[in-house]
């Protein structure tokens, strides 16, 4: 089994590294939270990445960010998806291990589409994490006024362009004036049909870090940690304050 408390330790030293490089620029950015929330890619194609345990794995290492200090509560939330997104679902030092096979024996993988996953983890945000699911798809209360203060953070892992490109890209204009921030991880596949964001305009602030890894599980942890958090940290946050969005 991973030793979460080792890794966790790295993602608290990427955290520290980052926050240290701004300051030594003049820029105190005090202190980093967020809710913590991986979509996860369930179309064919990744067949092999949940066989060989890369998605076990990243759900592993999301989750040590979690416990890195990042999120106070020490649990992530997961969100499958294909065509349609999957209910989502918590995970934590007690449940982390052989979540991932649990969680797919009997399910069928099908295509891929972002829009529904994305709009699932929207109505969510600022409202904390409990009650998780009575908000989603549409149902629930509106989101509270004024600046959130604890950000979302999600982590969007795909290896592949999805059917729904164009939906996709007005959910991020949109949801650029929400304190929420997606990190797409790409698999193999650099998400290239985002890059015109910068140049699209509309956006309140620049929401979406864009990275891609051909082989996850082969990258160091350290190396992990620094690639999904730098954006957010030293870029996003700074930008969403001043933006108002956040405290």
């Amino acid at each position: 089994m991973v030793d979460l408390t080792k890794r966790a330790d790295t993602a608290q030293g990427a955290i520290i590294s980052l926050l240290k490089r701004e300051a030594d620029k003049g820029i105190d950015l005090g202190e980093i939270t967020a809710r913590v929330v991986v979509a996860i890619d369930y179309s064919a194609s990744m067949q092999g990445r949940y066989a060989n345990g890369e998605v076990q794995d990243l759900v592993e290492r999301v989750l040590a960010l979690s416990l890195a200090g990042l999120d106070d509560d020490g649990d992530i939330q997961v969100h499958f998806f294909h065509n349609e997104p999957f209910a989502p679902e918590e995970v934590d030092t007690s449940s982390y291990a052989g979540f991932v096979d649990r969680w797919r024996a009997g399910k069928t993988m099908g295509g891929t589409n972002y829009g529904g996953v994305m709009k699932a983890i929207l109505a969510e945000a600022g409202h904390g994490k409990k009650g998780l699911g009575k908000r989603l798809f549409g149902r629930g209360g509106s989101q509270p006024e004024g600046p959130a203060a604890v950000p979302t953070l999600v982590l969007f892992v795909t290896d592949g362009e999805p059917w729904d490109k164009d939906a996709t890209k007005k959910l991020l204009v949109d949801a650029s004036a929400k304190p929420v921030f997606w990190q797409f991880l790409g698999l193999g596949y650099a998400p290239e049909f985002l890059e015109d964001l910068d140049t699209m305009g509309g956006r309140v602030v620049d929401n979406v870090g864009l990275t891609s890894m051909r082989d996850s599980r082969g990258t160091a942890d350290e190396a992990w940690f620094h690639a999904v958090l730098e954006e957010y940290v030293t870029s996003w946050v700074p930008a969403a304050r001043r933006a108002g969005l956040i405290v």
